[in-house]
């Protein structure tokens, strides 16, 4: 139409395929962006891989007696989600949800959500906007944090035998795995097979837990993340929908 303003941010037709996946060079359209629009189109998916680089080379690597030693020994106490604190420290454990997502065990493991989050994250990003990329990857990493940390709290308290657990309730955890799978659950909405990526998800975690033996505790994060994800982003378009047609 003429003089109609076209937003990157928000492409007049969304060109879907198995994943909802969108190369980081186009919007969901599949038109070409120029640097700029990339930018635009990804900046919460670009500041959230600028914070974790930055933390990973100047803080998680910083050795003893350099500058950003004593940050290192900070961060390690508080940029992590601890479950024996959702009961002892109640408001660390909250503030954990919001840093711990952000900060990583190492550099192979911050390679790992690096990609993931190229792949998902940004795809979502480009199907809607920054904030919901934002609410999505931080609300499904805290939400299925909380779900589980309570979960584990009730079971060890129940039966501290069972080894899943003890095993959890003895361990910390952080880093962006829970959200980078939220992002996936709900990439599925926009995917043209919403079903295809549940079922990537199955076989990555039998895949992980044959090949590097992950544990159970963790793998059910990501399922859990996943399936978060999906319904919470499927129930919120459908209520706009709803109120739309309504008004």
């Amino acid at each position: 139409m003429d003089g109609e303003i076209y937003s990157p941010s928000k492409p007049q037709h969304t060109s879907k395929n198995l994943l909802g996946f969108v190369a980081p060079w186009k919007d969901a359209s599949g038109r070409l962006l120029n640097p700029l629009e990339i930018l635009r189109t990804r900046r919460f998916t670009i500041a959230y891989l600028v914070i974790v680089w930055i933390y990973v080379i100047l803080i998680d690597e910083a050795l003893e007696g350099s500058l950003f030693y004593d940050l290192r020994i900070i961060s390690e106490q508080i940029a992590r989600m601890d479950p024996n604190e959702l009961t002892t420290n109640p408001l660390i454990f909250l503030l954990s949800l919001l840093i711990s997502p952000f900060a990583h065990w190492d550099t192979v493991h911050a390679i790992y959500v690096t990609a993931g989050i190229i792949f998902f994250l940004q795809s979502f990003e480009a199907h809607n906007n920054w904030k919901n990329a934002a609410v999505i990857f931080i609300g499904t990493s805290a939400l299925t944090s909380m779900l589980m940390a309570i979960f584990y709290n009730v079971g060890f308290a129940i039966n501290p035998d069972i080894d899943l657990f003890s095993y959890v309730m003895s361990r910390s955890f952080r880093g962006g795995s829970i959200g980078m799978f939220g992002a996936l659950g709900a990439l599925a909405y926009h995917a043209k097979k919403p079903q295809f990526p549940l079922i990537l998800v199955f076989l990555f975690e039998v895949w992980n837990y044959n090949s590097y033996g992950t544990d159970a505790a963790i793998s059910i994060g990501h399922a859990t993340s996943t399936l978060i994800g999906l319904i919470s982003w499927k129930l919120w378009n459908e209520n706009r929908k709803r109120g739309d047609e309504e008004e």
